[in-house]
């Protein structure tokens, strides 16, 4: 598709659909988005061939008779890519089971073992344009602002604008550099989307090896691929220089996930959600509050549109829920419902946030009147006989410690040991060795998080087993 620039009539468009947002009752919008749910099963029963076998042909499920939510989620089968593209022709995935009139293919990154697929026509690919855009206006000002939006997400993982210069360089830090020092001057900001430690590299190395001030250029990050440490966030604005995240004028270091076979922009934080993440990050009680008893780090916290996606939680044991999907747009080739990405989660209704807020004396009332989800990761640890250690809580005790962090790559490794401890082994960046106490440092910024005391090993770059020669084009494994 080639991409052409905003009209007045797309940023009136955009400007409509926040101010809808803002002005909507929260509850209203919920149930226009279960209607909307609704009429996606309909369309998809009556279209998609393996869909239609699975419900009716194999589960004996009378379509008829799925005209509510509560029926929705209590007749009708969970999906996940195993069942689905692990097991199933594409075409019989698809709406009339072709793939005529597909314009774009774009697979997932493979770490379940299972490749994905997002199958999309022009038409999905507009509408994915919209949505990007309209998010990018509300957060950054897009249309007001002229934006150079550097897509720095691995090989064939597409952002699709219209209201911003794009530049896309893949996982080439080399072409970022470039972009920023030819361009930073010709634009009234840039925006950086890239995985987190990624990202981490091109802020470092960039100040670092090539100059660039970062402090005195108004960029901004996006970061996608996993959840961030919200540490992460402290430790990354402090080197673009950003003082108070709560001044509504600062640059943003903002999160968004995708799912390639759904969207590449399902949930994103906005200045809000951050702020209400990084309070929850500080004060205990809150955090209980909105997260669980057992929350001890803060999960991603981010907003979602409910006549986009419809959210439900399914219980995987006693303690974690996941989240489950169901992509609602009217022009989805490859239309999922109730769909597991294995991401473990909850949803949030957006008066049950605001009432937790003010019942801790936060009395903030978000701009958006849209539905929260919070999203904790894929509930992966390694159990050790003082306490489970989460790949989260390491993030969020490494960049507590700023020195340590600047020393190392942000990959990770951690292992059981035999005495029934764990061992963390940190790839250290290249030519670098960590600061003095920085295992004491590590494991004293580690206890609010983990009540595991794992030892601590900084291993060399290029000795790092794990991923010696870091491409960042697939998702890392921490355990």
């Amino acid at each position: 598709m080639e991409e052409q620039r905003s009209t007045n009539s797309d940023k009136q468009e955009r400007a409509a659909a926040i101010q809808h947002l803002r002005e909507s009752d929260p509850e209203r919008l919920v149930a226009d988005g279960e209607a909307a749910t609704i009429a996606a099963f309909q369309r998809t029963i009556a279209r998609v061939p393996a869909y239609r076998r699975l419900v009716v042909d194999q589960i004996g499920v009378d379509p008829a008779t799925v005209n509510d939510i509560d029926t929705f989620r209590s007749v009708l089968p969970l999906l996940d890519k195993h069942s689905t593209f692990g097991a199933l022709p594409i075409r019989d995935l698809c709406i009339d089971g072709n793939i005529d009139d597909v314009r774009s293919l774009l697979t997932s990154s493979g770490h379940s073992g299972v490749f994905s697929f997002g199958v999309n026509t022009d038409e999905n690919l507009r509408r994915s344009a919209r949505s990007i855009d309209t998010g990018l206006q509300y957060c950054f000002n897009v249309d007001e602002k002229r934006t150079l939006l550097i897509n720095a997400l691995p090989m064939g993982v597409k952002v699709h604008t219209r209201a911003t210069v794009l530049a896309e360089t893949s996982v080439r830090d080399d072409m970022v550099y470039a972009l920023v020092k030819k361009f930073h001057d010709a634009f009234e900001q840039i925006i950086i989307v890239g995985e987190g430690s990624f990202v981490k590299k091109i802020v470092e190395d960039g100040r670092e090896f090539h100059g660039i001030d970062w402090e005195n250029i108004r960029v901004n990050l996006v970061v996608g691929e996993e959840g961030i440490a919200e540490n992460y966030r402290d430790y990354m604005g402090a080197l673009i220089g950003i003082d108070d995240f709560d001044d509504p004028d600062s640059k943003l270091i903002m999160s968004s996930m995708g799912v390639a076979e759904l969207d590449l922009n399902i949930f994103h934080e906005t200045r809000d959600t951050v702020r209400i993440r990084r309070l929850a990050h500080r004060d205990p009680t809150l955090r209980r509050l909105l997260f669980g008893d057992a929350a001890a780090f803060c999960p991603m916290f981010f907003v979602y549109y409910p006549h986009r996606c419809y959210v439900e939680e399914h219980a995987v044991d006693r303690r974690e829920t996941e989240i489950v999907m169901s992509v609602l747009s009217e022009e989805m080739k490859l239309p999922l419902l109730r769909y597991r990405t294995g991401d473990l989660g909850n949803a949030h209704s957006y008066k049950r946030v605001v009432a937790r807020l003010a019942q801790t004396g936060h009395p903030i009332v978000p701009d958006l009147k849209l539905p929260f989800v919070s999203v904790s990761g894929r509930g992966i640890f390694i159990a050790t006989r003082d306490g489970d250690l989460y790949p989260e809580a390491v993030k969020e005790a490494l960049y507590a410690v700023p020195a340590v962090a600047a020393r190392v790559t942000g990959n990770f490794r951690i292992l059981p040991a035999r005495d029934g401890s764990a061992t963390i082994l940190f790839q250290r960046k290249a030519g670098a060795r960590p600061p003095r106490k920085a295992k004491t440092l590590l494991l004293e910024a580690l206890a609010p998080y983990s009540d595991a005391r794992p030892d601590v090993t900084f291993l060399a770059y290029d000795r790092f087993p794990y991923a010696m020669a870091v491409d960042y084009e697939r998702k890392f494994s921490y355990v």
